[in-house]
């Protein structure tokens, strides 16, 4: 049976990427963007223009679906604390709060490593799913404070919701941490529908990486919704791989620089 999913943040990256590999015999797409999306969706794919802080498109767009991906936000180090706040916090509570009155059941979203990104990297650094929140900057604070909203809305309301704490998307690694954050194209894609299909979910956090050598994360939650990951970093040459020193020290890498964070309000 084919069951219509939103995704949000279609456009991006990732977002485009799901739409060209999601599995159209159990899921027909509804893309949500602010921006055309820049491809060819499939034949059956809806595609709807709009942006996260109208509640009006939003609540429209879920009509009629039984989970929502949500992809939309700022997903780089920069921009001031309150564009984060306008568009991951309180764009994340729009989507689960338009998710609830839609009753749509299930809410993947795209959280991030960066939630943990401060925590040193050692010899003995491993990273579970419940260990207390340690962000490396703004980007990383307000994907934390989305966790947390979709944790209440869970609570409150009994949402379904899987948290995906993605790695580092790319076709292959091309620095030294992602040896053990790598998330391949191909993982990217087993993980969504793993999170989309999970009986019963609840509340989950999934640690969103490839099968890597290197690997410093839990797999209780991978392996709770079902996710299993295929391709490894280590198959990859380390000696192309770049990169600075910080990368090495922490879990978050470049992000942990000093000066990477813009003002904390937009001038």
């Amino acid at each position: 049976m084919t069951t219509t999913v939103l995704l949000t943040g279609s456009s991006g990256a990732v977002g485009g990427r799901l739409v060209a590999s999601l599995d159209r015999a159990r899921w027909r797409l509804r893309l949500f963007d602010r921006v055309p999306f820049p491809g060819s969706p499939a034949p059956a794919d809806e595609v709807v223009e709009g942006a996260l802080e109208d509640e009006a498109a939003l609540a429209a767009a879920l009509r009629g679906t039984s989970a929502v991906v949500h992809l939309a936000g700022l997903s780089t180090p920069g921009y001031a604390w309150s564009d984060y706040q306008r568009v991951n916090v309180d764009g994340t509570r729009r989507v689960l709060e338009a998710a609830l009155g839609a009753g749509c059941a299930r809410v993947v979203l795209a959280s991030s490593h960066h939630v943990l990104g401060r925590t040193p990297l050692t010899a003995t650094t491993r990273l579970a799913e419940d260990d207390p929140l340690r962000p490396d900057t703004y980007y990383g604070a307000s994907k934390a404070a989305a966790e947390t909203l979709a944790r209440l809305y869970h609570d409150r309301h009994g949402l379904e919701v899987v948290c995906l704490r993605i790695g580092s998307f790319r076709e292959r690694p091309s620095e030294w941490r992602h040896r053990w954050s790598w998330l391949s194209p191909g993982d990217l894609t087993r993980v969504v529908e793993a999170a989309l299909s999970a009986p019963a979910p609840g509340f989950a956090v999934v640690w969103a990486v490839s099968a890597n050598r290197d690997a410093i994360t839990s797999t209780a939650g991978a392996e709770a919704i079902g996710y299993r990951p295929l391709d490894d970093a280590a198959r990859y040459d380390d000696a192309g791989l770049g990169g600075g020193e910080i990368g090495r020290l922490y879990v978050g890498g470049d992000f942990c620089a000093e000066g990477v964070d813009g003002p904390a309000t937009t001038r």
